[in-house]
């Protein structure tokens, strides 16, 4: 059979340290190597290891921009949980998100990286640590002498104290998180803000839902533990206080939330669409606080996105820490905490899990913080 192509491997070469490069697949410029405009190479390669807690993700976010100031032609890698994985994703300077699991385990060990940053305490993951091979690794460890959690570096030693004993947490500790990941990476921390790029097919299906209007008051119900959660009554007595003065509310919260959003939504539903319970993507909600003019919300995910938004934000303390992730230079951020003197208590449950710090955050005071954000406020607000 003839043809008139001639095709010919004589001459050719490929730019294996570009950034577009796959290997096997065609780059995304769909473009030979040769002459190509697109040509950018990495020069330093990166890898964060970080798994679990959405929350988490956006306390760390700040982080991968902060190194690719530090190397222009930085590469970098996150090795992350699939709960988590779609925050990632929307995180700027992060060039690859890798799920973990027992392919992509193979995968890090057969790479080499300049630098390896550590934050995940899960054995499994922390014991492929020592065995990357990487110029530098900081963070955490897992392994002999030992057969333990171990810190690398000077640097990692308050991070890792602050994963170990609680006490240091609730009374050795005055550092965000934010700031000891920097410090373990190794790099200054100057009030960086999270970094948070909402998709925009999400943004516009929010925007529809909610008529394109902003003004609304999230009550954020959601919090990892019962402990850290507001009590329902409490959330719908405010609810009242705040229809009564006008306002719309969003009722937001996660999936193992969804029957206290119900109830709440239950007991202030007017029928006139003051009151709404959406059952959001993750990535929808993430889009929502650009709708919102204030959140009111315990310590979870929900405070972190207000963040990401710079969105006026009341947050309720219960036996969580604030100084660990309110940061030094959020002024848009009033925080409430519990009464008890054993709060907080970093999760130690001296109470025997039973809790009761939150009740003693008042409907009056949120109403209050609420009242005077919205007071400062420069965003119209509807009624």
């Amino acid at each position: 059979m003839s043809t008139d192509l001639t095709l010919s491997t004589t001459g050719f070469h490929w730019n294996e340290d570009c950034r577009h490069f796959q290997g096997g697949l065609p780059c995304q410029h769909w473009r030979a190597c040769p002459g190509c405009g697109h040509y950018d190479p990495m020069t330093y390669r990166v890898l964060i290891v970080m798994l679990k807690r959405l929350g988490d993700m956006l306390i760390a976010s700040p982080l991968p921009t902060r190194i690719r100031d530090q190397h222009p032609g930085a590469h970098i890698t996150w090795l992350v949980g699939a709960e988590s994985a779609p925050i990632v994703e929307m995180i700027a300077c992060v060039d690859r998100v890798l799920v973990w699991g027992p392919d992509t385990a193979q995968t890090v060990l057969a790479e080499r990286y300049d630098e390896v940053l550590s934050f995940e305490r899960d054995p499994a993951v922390a014991g492929l640590v020592p065995r990357i091979s990487a110029e530098h690794r900081a963070g955490l460890a897992y392994g002999a002498p030992h057969n333990a959690l171990y810190p690398i570096g000077e640097a990692a030693r308050h991070f890792f104290a602050m994963n170990t004993w609680n006490d240091f947490r609730t009374h050795g500790n005055d550092k965000t998180w934010t700031e000891l990941y920097f410090e373990v990476a190794g790099y200054p921390y100057t009030g960086e803000p999270y970094q948070l790029q909402v998709p925009e097919d999400a943004r516009a299906r929010v925007a529809a839902a909610l008529a394109g209007t902003g003004g609304w008051i999230c009550l954020n119900v959601g919090g990892s533990k019962p402990t850290k959660q507001w009590p329902v009554q409490r959330w719908i007595a405010l609810g009242r206080r705040l229809l009564d003065d006008g306002h719309r509310l969003l009722v937001t919260g996660g999936p193992e939330d969804r029957h206290v959003c119900a109830q709440i939504l239950s007991a202030l539903d007017t029928g006139v669409g003051r009151v709404r319970h959406d059952h959001w993507s993750l990535a929808e909600f993430v889009a929502v606080p650009e709708s919102c003019a204030v959140m009111v919300t315990g310590d979870s995910f929900g405070f972190h996105l207000a963040l990401a938004h710079d969105l006026p934000v009341v947050v309720l303390f219960g036996p969580s820490n604030p100084a660990e992730v309110v940061p030094r230079h959020a002024d848009t951020v009033t925080v409430l905490t519990s009464s008890l003197g054993c709060s907080p208590c970093a999760h130690q449950v001296t109470c025997g899990g039973v809790g009761g710090c939150m009740d003693t955050v008042t409907v009056t005071d949120v109403h209050t913080a609420i009242t005077d954000h919205l007071a400062t406020s420069t965003a119209p607000q509807e009624f």
